[in-house]
């Protein structure tokens, strides 16, 4: 399969407003956010801003399940995690819960969450509220070499 294959858009992962993504608004602007991760000392690295929810035995490969759903701020997204995974990742093993998030002008060097030949899935969700095309924004996807585009996605609401 070719890997663009393996790229999905998801929309309306989240209940639409104004439950879920009420909640993750409100969240989000409340949360504590820290400027300078990840922590990376090379010439390309630019630091986004972070929020840490759940994964505290990421470095174990344990699931983090019970740690967000009891979570007292984000435990709602636990309910968005075992959707997702009973609709799409039926395998899966969540092992981390974060938010990042990057202000105008900032860009992020191309990076892969995993090693090359590694078996994972990453889910990213799109937490703002609006967005227009004309904004660019796109999540951009690279081949293994991450030399040729291979797929972009719209940052739209709820995807």
């Amino acid at each position: 399969m070719h890997i663009s294959e393996d790229i999905k858009a998801i929309d309306d992962a989240i209940t639409p407003p104004p439950e879920e993504q009420r909640k993750i608004r409100v969240q989000l602007k409340s949360a504590i956010w820290r400027y300078g991760w990840p922590i990376n000392n090379a010439y390309f690295a630019k630091p986004c801003w972070h929020v840490f929810i759940a994964g505290s035995r990421r470095p174990e490969w344990e699931t983090c399940e019970s740690e967000l759903e009891q979570h007292p701020a984000w435990g709602f997204l636990y309910g968005v995690w075992a959707r997702l995974k009973r609709e799409h990742l039926p395998n899966a093993t969540l092992l981390g819960v974060y938010a990042n998030g990057q202000t105008l002008g900032q860009d992020s060097p191309i990076h892969r969450d995993n090693r090359a030949g590694e078996v994972s899935t990453t889910v990213v969700l799109f937490c703002n509220e609006v967005w227009a095309t004309c904004w660019g924004g796109e999540l951009v996807f690279y081949d293994n070499n991450k030399e040729d585009l291979i797929k972009s996605v719209l940052p739209k609401p709820g995807r």
